[in-house]
């Protein structure tokens, strides 16, 4: 019987094992340990239950779903799946990278998206979440660069940064909500809180200052200051410094315009001039933005377009309306105008002196013979009396 029971006992004393946990509890202010002689390698005081490691952690590099990567509950926290690549955060980056690496990624479920992009930087939720093929990419900030697949050379600062582009490549936007709606637009600039906001597919337009070329949807457009916007929102190649508030804008030096033959075409004679410039209406006014009410001298563009149409020209560059209906004089033109018109008035000047000179002329020669007509009668005069004095018996 006892033979029995120590087999039973052998048996099932493995089985008893086994089946258990390692479950130790720590007195009051006691410690585990792990350590050789001298060092202590592993240490969770009962105060805290805080592990502390004096050795390095150890991760063999991330070959799969499950091997070396540290979880945050049920979700991968940090990894380096792929070549020379780094994930941190809560589902970054994903297992079906197969491009030549070097990403660094933190943040929430950013860059998830990615298959073969290389080289890109992106730092916050969802950041890059979307790229595929994208690569050299740099994105910093809250569904920055969101939506990119295959872009590549974009730089995104900024919360929501860039949030709508997709295959657009060489932008870079610094400030919350910067380029926030450009789809697939390439070469754009912008700096600022929501700066070139709504740009969709617009390209190489440059934007510095809050909100500046906010609907602007065209390409080449360069706009500086505060609410900077350019007339037309969907034109292009135009250039605005300031907001409509400003109330000075000044330059050490004029202003150079260019002016070289080889930059213009359909050249023709001005031919407006003397009858237009006449015609202007020049006026003081103060401005209703300027709080120190400041005398100006100018005209107004409605009556400028208005003697431009009678004069038949009704394309001018002079003119300029914005989307709001608003009027802008490009006072530059009126140059042209002003000098045919002092032209004309020295042609006028010109026939006017040589038809005094002319008359002058006239003159001279009526003195001339005005003198000869006295010089003959005074010698009329003079025989008549001789004769007389004669018949008298004077002589």
């Amino acid at each position: 019987m006892k033979t029995i029971i120590i087999l039973l006992a052998v048996i099932l004393t493995p089985l008893v094992l086994l089946s258990q946990d390692i479950n130790g509890k720590l007195g009051t202010d006691g410690q585990f340990i792990i350590r050789d002689t001298n060092n202590t390698f592993i240490s969770v005081p009962q105060s805290s239950g805080y592990l502390t490691l004096n050795r390095s952690l150890t991760l063999p590099n991330t070959t799969s779903s499950t091997l070396g990567i540290i979880f945050k509950g049920a979700f991968r926290f940090l990894h380096n799946y792929g070549s020379q690549n780094i994930f941190l955060g809560v589902n970054s980056g994903n297992f079906s990278m197969t491009g030549i690496g070097g990403n660094t990624i933190v943040g929430f479920s950013s860059f998830i998206s990615n298959t073969t992009g290389y080289e890109n930087t992106a730092v916050g939720s969802n950041a890059l979440y979307s790229n595929s093929t994208g690569y050299l990419n740099t994105a910093f900030g809250t569904h920055s660069l969101n939506l990119s697949t295959t872009g590549y050379h974009n730089t995104a600062f900024g919360s929501y940064s860039l949030r709508s582009h997709t295959v657009g490549n060489q932008n870079t936007a610094l400030g919350y909500a910067s380029l926030y709606s450009n789809t697939s637009g390439s070469f754009n600039t912008a700096v600022g809180y929501q700066s070139l906001f709504n740009g969709t597919g617009g390209n190489q337009n440059t934007a510095v200052g809050y909100q500046s070329l906010y609907n602007t949807t065209g390409s080449y457009n360069t706009a500086i200051g505060y609410d900077a916007q350019v007339p037309n929102t969907a034109g292009s190649y135009q250039v605005r410094i300031g907001s409509h508030a400003i109330t000075y804008a000044g330059v050490q030096v004029a202003w150079t315009i260019t002016s070289d033959k080889r930059w213009k075409s359909n050249i023709l004679n001005s031919n407006l001039g003397l009858n237009f410039i006449s015609k202007l209406n020049p006026v003081s006014y103060s401005r209703t933005n300027d709080e120190n009410q400041k005398t100006e001298y100018g005209f107004i563009a409605q009556e400028v377009e208005e003697i431009l149409k009678g004069a038949g020209v009704e394309n001018s560059g002079m003119l300029t309306i914005d989307d709001e209906g608003k009027y802008e004089l490009r006072y530059n033109d009126l140059l042209a105008p002003m000098v045919k018109s002092m032209q004309e008035l020295n042609m006028k000047c010109e026939t006017l002196e040589e038809k005094n000179n002319n008359l002058e002329e006239k003159i001279i020669k009526l003195v001339q013979m005005q003198n000869i007509l006295v010089n003959e009668i005074d010698k009329i005069k003079s025989n008549d009396t001789y004769i007389k004095e004669v018949k008298l018996g004077v002589k």
